[in-house]
């Protein structure tokens, strides 16, 4: 019961933001600010918290292996989703576009959430280090593609590390190997990061629920549930053998696998509309494999 009540609030807020953009109380414009907020402030100032709050130097050999297990599951979905595409006979805009929702996790606006509401605040903690892992393979992979279909010059490093999250996760990581705590700082700047912080949830909901649009799915259903099938099929089943090996604490296991388990990113849309791919079937997949997650991540869970 507990699973489910935690999923039918994640449920509850995503309808927020849909049935708000049904009723044109807020529009795609409101999302991209909302998206604006998250991405710059609420979940910079989550990371910079959690981090710096419950990481000691010590624990970072160990929690810096969370985010090579999803770079590999990563790569192994982008690698076979490639070759999935080419038997199908996808032309390039598709293929890239395919690649990219079949191999990129939301690990964040979705991610966070159920992690949070699953595992708790250790949870996110760990959560916060798959999600930079996805972070960086989302730009690396996103402007990649992009770039060689598009011709577009531009440095995909430089694209990388100036993302506001994956940079706040770097930059505290620096602190806190530098033995920095929170001690140092003054009141009012933690108490206006934590109310921040405490936007991040909900924010990403109603973004979440703003972005989704049945109507996309007709366009491209078949490529919807095959990302799905990537997603929460392909990807646990790659980073469970890996996280059994390399990984001692069970919240650890735990918390990689349900992330290599989130279902297909937001950001490849916006790669999709950037570089001109296929935007119906990358809007299709995002819908298709995000209402899919709402059933296979609790089963998953239930599994674990």
């Amino acid at each position: 019961m507990i699973i489910m009540e935690i999923m039918y609030v994640i449920v509850f807020l995503i309808l927020i933001g849909y049935i708000s953009r049904h009723f044109k109380i807020l529009d795609e414009k409101d999302r991209m600010v909302l998206n604006k907020i998250v991405i710059y402030i609420a979940m910079p100032a989550t990371i910079f918290l959690q981090l710096l709050t419950n990481v000691a130097p010590s624990d970072l050999p160990e929690f810096m292996k969370l985010p090579i297990i999803i770079f590999i599951s990563t790569a192994a979905c982008a690698l076979l989703a490639y070759i999935a595409g080419k038997r199908l006979k996808l032309d390039n805009k598709s293929l890239g576009g395919f690649v990219l929702v079949a191999s990129i996790g939301n690990t964040g606006f979705l991610g966070y959430p159920v992690i949070l509401g699953f595992y708790g605040e250790q949870g996110l903690l760990r959560a916060i280090f798959c999600d930079m892992s996805a972070i960086f393979c989302s730009m690396l992979l996103g402007t990649y593609i992009g770039v060689k279909l598009s011709g577009a010059k531009k440095s995909i490093l430089k694209e990388v590390f100036t993302f506001p999250p994956l940079f706040t996760g770097i930059f505290t990581l620096i602190l806190v190997l530098l033995h920095v705590n929170l001690s140092i700082f003054p009141e009012f700047f933690t108490k206006s990061l934590e109310y921040m912080s405490s936007a991040t949830i909900p924010l990403i909901m109603l973004s979440l629920g703003l972005s989704l649009s049945p109507k996309a799915a007709k366009f491209g259903i078949f490529y919807g549930i095959l990302a799905s099938i990537f997603r929460m099929v392909i990807s646990p089943l790659v980073a469970f053998p890996i996280s059994e090996s390399i990984l001692s604490n069970q919240l650890d296991k735990q918390v990689t696998i349900m992330q290599s388990a989130m279902p297909s990113a937001m950001m490849p849309l916006v790669y999709a509309v950037i570089y001109d791919l296929d935007v119906k079937l990358v809007a299709s997949a995002c819908f298709v494999s995000t209402v899919v997650s709402l059933f296979a991540l609790p089963i998953l869970y239930t599994l674990m």
